[in-house]
Parts: structure tokens; sequence; C-alpha cells
């Protein structure tokens, strides 16, 4: 059992690989491994990786100091690169401002975040001042000299960052990492489940009398929800009310 009880190991099943299914898999072979859990990955090869976005928030970074991965091992292999925030470029072109810029906040930030906080009231009282991040956090101050966030060992404070890389690659080596950890790979396209008596999704099944009995799911079929949605009925939950921006 995953808590390390008597009994068989749990067998959990990813269905849908990608990024999202190989990053569980390798979060819980870290957590899980050396017996206390069996991991299996169902991956369509029907289902192409959709390329929407390449580049990540400084939570790409926790995540692969989690599974005990270092930059040099894994952004060669994805051709990545450092990214130090995010900016928007015709952002609102009625305030005069022509791009807005959003650096990653780092512990060195705390020195500066009050003088920030202090102008953006003082801007909101009717004053001409700066209230433009990048003036006032490191990051934003390393973007505009085109430096990167590495940093001598005698430097008291972390940098935070994120990256960019080629999300193809990376769900491939992520792919590789997880089975070198002992996560199995099964290629094939699932097209429904088979429920309990309790209404839990006791196997999913697949062309050709294809079934996988699992003790606990993890749906990372991305748009198709094919578990939550389609044989669980979860209902879809809209944030439109809460998204300001179209």
């Amino acid at each position: 059992s995953a808590d390390g009880g008597l009994g068989p190991p749990l067998h959990i099943v990813i269905v849908g690989g990608g990024t999202a299914g190989w990053m569980a898999a390798n979060l819980m072979a870290r957590r899980w491994g050396n017996g206390r859990a069996r991991i299996t990955v169902v991956e369509s090869p029907e289902i192409g990786t959709i390329g929407v976005g390449e580049g990540s928030t400084p939570s790409l970074r926790r995540f692969f100091r989690s599974i005990g991965v270092a930059d040099a091992d894994w952004m060669p292999a994805c051709h990545a690169t450092y990214k130090l925030g995010i900016r928007f470029e015709g952002w609102s072109p009625a305030s005069g401002v022509a791009a807005y810029s959003h650096p990653f906040f780092s512990k060195l930030d705390a020195f500066h975040e009050q003088a920030f906080h202090v102008n953006c009231r003082t801007r909101r009282l009717g004053l001409d001042v700066t209230t433009l991040p990048e003036r006032f956090f490191i990051n934003g101050v390393l973007a505009a000299q085109g430096k990167g966030p590495q940093h001598p060992a005698h430097f008291p404070f972390d940098i935070e960052h994120g990256y960019h890389f080629d999300s193809a690659l990376l769900g491939r080596f992520l792919a590789q990492l997880a089975q070198s950890r002992g996560v199995q790979l099964v290629q094939a396209p699932i097209r429904s489940a088979e429920l309990s008596g309790q209404g839990d999704i006791a196997a999913v099944l697949g062309d050709g009398g294809l079934r996988i009995a699992g003790d606990l799911f993890v749906d990372c079929t991305g748009f198709h929800a094919l578990l939550l949605q389609r044989q669980l009925g979860v209902p879809f939950h809209s944030f439109a009310g809460n998204l300001f921006n179209d």
C-alpha cells in the first residue's frame, strides 16, 4: 500500500500522457516509489501534443527540485532557457504605457516591495509617480540588462525564475525519466471506464478487450476530460465571472 502497510502496492493509473500526465507520474514515483505503489501511464498514440504555451512560472522550478532533477539534467535536452518574468506588449493602449512587465518575485524584492506599494497608492491619489514593477524588482532589472538568474554561491538571496522550453521535448524527457524510475507505459487509446458498485472507477477500457484495473485513477486527458466529465459526470465550473480580460 502507498502508506507502507501490509498488502500489495496500490496500482495508480494515469490516463493521458503529455506534460500533465508525466509530471504526475514523476511526482508519484518520487513519493511512492520503491514498491509502495505501482504506477501506469496509459497514453494514446492517436492524440498528439497540444503546443499551448512553451513557458513557465517558477512553479516548474519547484517541480524539478521536488523530483531531484537539476537544471543541467533537463534544460539542454529541452532547448530551455531562463525566464525572469512576463512582458505584455500593448496590454492597455488607453493607458499610454507601451508594455507591462511582470517580474517574478524573489526574496530580495522584500526590500523594495513597500516602495512599490506606496507608489501604487500615491498614483491612485492622482500623482504621476512610476508604478512599473520592473523598476522595483530585481528580475525586471536583470531582464532589462539581458542577464540571467544564476548567482555566485556567496550571494545570500535566491533569484526566482521560470523557463522557456520546447513543450514536446519536455514531455518526452519526463516520460523517459518516469520510466527509468519504474513507471510503466501502456500505449493504447482509452474509450470508456468500468464503474464499481459504489460509482467509483474500477478499470479503464480500450480496444480489443483491453482492461486496466487500478486503485486510483488520475485524469490527464485534458479537454476530453474522459474520466471526470464523460464517465463520472463531474460538472465544469466556469471562471468567466472572475476573468476580467477576454
